[in-house]
């Protein structure tokens, strides 16, 4: 799974899924035996926030839960303007730069700032024209860190092993999380 629950992602365009997928004879798209219903397609090219994630499926806040969607159907990561994220072309080499926008329909569909300093973006009200702008394929949130402390020492995970560690520690006293 690429998404975890929080994350805010675009939902892919219909066009984009139609001329990617079958359509049935109902008017869904199949994607890979899985049906997009056109009841969803007002999603399409909105930005939504997984709400649950689970048997290889997510749910999102925007439907209260109510379809269950997959990876095939999000066009990617979403941010709010000025939000720090990560941003590559190539999917290897990431750069820590300033969102400011997305360009729907394009192969590099992520517009930045070529800048990470928050401080001097915030502070400049035509920006525009004070910092290079720079288009991207991909994006991702940068990753969080968490400290765990046992018997004094401070040790650092990532999210997603301090996600694994929480749901293990819960289940081995068998508390749920509020």
């Amino acid at each position: 799974m690429r998404y975890k629950v929080g994350d805010r992602v675009r939902v892919r365009r219909w066009e984009t899924m139609e001329k990617q997928y079958k359509v049935t004879k109902y008017g869904d798209i199949d994607i890979s035996g899985i049906p997009f219903d056109k009841k969803r397609k007002p999603f399409c090219g909105q930005v939504v926030t997984i709400k649950k994630v689970a048997d290889g499926q997510y749910r999102i806040k925007e439907d209260d839960g109510y379809w269950f969607w997959i990876d095939e159907m999000f066009e990617g990561y979403a941010f709010k303007f000025g939000e720090v994220a990560e941003f590559s072309n190539n999917g290897e080499r990431w750069m820590k730069r300033i969102y400011v926008g997305y360009a729907d329909g394009y192969d590099h569909p992520y517009i930045c700032v070529y800048s990470e300093d928050e401080y001097k973006f915030k502070k400049l009200e035509n920006f525009c024209y004070t910092m290079a702008m720079v288009m991207w394929k991909y994006a991702r949130p940068i990753p969080k860190k968490h400290t765990i402390t046992i018997d004094g020492v401070e040790i650092k995970v990532s999210d997603e092993d301090y996600q694994a560690l929480k749901e293990k520690l819960l289940s081995l006293i068998h508390i749920s999380e509020p």
